[in-house]
């Protein structure tokens, strides 16, 4: 357990490891590089803060708030985000690896441009967050809301969105190409590719 969570992030750079940080409020941080591995945040608030970049590898997120969080670099590998708050949560390219992103409210987050890989979402509130250009080939979707979700020019190869709301799902025909859909989600992006179905 870190006995005081506070100066293990004063620094510029902050670079945490195998650490269990309990409670700890780190809003409207501005700072360079926050490198977290092997460790377990549990009821922790970032929200607000600003990194030059974020890299989280073999980590665990709790019932964290990181709302409006925002960095122009992302590399998240092997890392749990569960009922996490991630409304509004900002990067501008993320390079993810083996994630699980588990409920929470993820609304209004972006995520442009971004490459995951083996990733999986569930339970998920996507609605109006932003995944243009954003390779999610391989990735699950179960039981997520994608809502007004911006998905154009994505690559959804084998990505499974069966079992997730997908009414005003922004996209176009060659978006959807390879991913793999239920019959009541067939019908929805049917309109997409001018298929009328009687």
């Amino acid at each position: 357990a870190a006995p005081d969570t506070a100066v293990l992030f004063e620094p510029r750079d902050i670079l945490i490891t195998e650490r269990l940080i309990e409670g700890a409020r780190i809003e409207n941080r501005a700072a360079g590089t926050l490198r977290i591995e092997s460790s377990i945040l549990e009821g922790v608030s970032l929200a607000g803060s600003s990194f030059a970049s974020i890299i989280w590898k073999d980590v665990r997120l709790v019932r964290c708030d990181l709302a409006n969080l925002e960095t122009r670099y992302l590399t998240l590998t092997r890392v749990e985000l569960i009922d996490c708050r991630m409304t509004g949560f900002r990067a501008g390219e993320a390079n993810c690896q083996d994630i699980l992103v588990s409920a929470g409210d993820q609304r209004h987050c972006q995520l442009r441009f971004s490459k995951f890989k083996s990733a999986e979402f569930d339970s998920c509130n996507f609605a109006e967050a932003d995944f243009q250009g954003t390779d999610l080939s391989g990735s699950i979707f179960r039981k997520c809301t994608l809502r007004n979700t911006e998905m154009s020019k994505v690559r959804l190869l084998n990505a499974d969105l069966r079992g997730s709301l997908v009414e005003g799902l922004r996209m176009n025909a060659e978006d959807v190409r390879g991913a793999v859909v239920d019959p009541s989600q067939a019908m929805i992006f049917a309109s997409l590719l001018g298929i009328r179905i009687e």
